[in-house]
């Protein structure tokens, strides 16, 4: 086995050979400070690493552009404005699909994850209000627990109906309460 191998050891109890150490804490005691002087150096140590490969990407771009031909530029923009133009005409259809079901379904986003959006979206980017109707209508017909909760009609029953009693005067009352009668 090699020096460099880390495993492990614990002596013959079972337990760790120092408390608090790291197998047994495993981050759990403070780091005092000293351990968050050294935490704040190797975050700072990190942001640095980060900005300077930030750095490094966008040189490497600006290198790899300079050897590209203004074809390839254009070829590229054009690549990358298609993909947001597309992009777009899916929120677009998502939005749609959202705001057409918000009267029917009870989470109008689960029409959304439900149907392909790009069915509604032609060539030239309009939308299919028309088919998105058409399709959520078929989506309530096979999942109607997707639809909102019709409310009961409203009853305009007044509650049980019980006849009055007879009506007792203050003779009955005395010759009840006296037990006469």
């Amino acid at each position: 086995m090699s020096e460099t191998a880390t495993e492990p050891t614990t002596p013959e109890g079972g337990q760790s050979a120092e408390p608090g150490s790291p197998a047994e804490s495993a981050g759990d005691a403070p780091l005092g400070p000293a351990g968050e002087k050294a935490l704040a150096e190797w975050k700072q140590r990190a942001r640095d690493a980060e900005k300077a490969n930030r750095t490094n990407a966008a040189r490497l771009q600006q290198i790899e552009d300079r050897d590209k031909s203004e074809a390839q530029k254009a070829a590229e923009r054009a690549t990358a404005a298609e993909q947001r133009a597309a992009a777009m005409a899916q929120r677009a259809a998502k939005a749609e699909v959202r705001a057409l079901a918000a009267s029917t379904f009870a989470d109008p986003s689960d029409a959304a994850a439900f149907l392909d959006l790009g069915e509604f979206v032609d060539d030239e980017g309009d939308i299919d209000s028309k088919g998105i109707e058409k399709a959520l209508a078929d989506l309530l017909k096979r999942k109607p627990h997707l639809g909102k909760e019709q409310p009961a009609p409203p009853s305009f029953d007044g509650g049980a109906r019980t006849t009055a009693g007879a009506p007792t005067d203050m003779n009955a009352l005395i010759r009840s309460k006296a037990g006469l009668g």
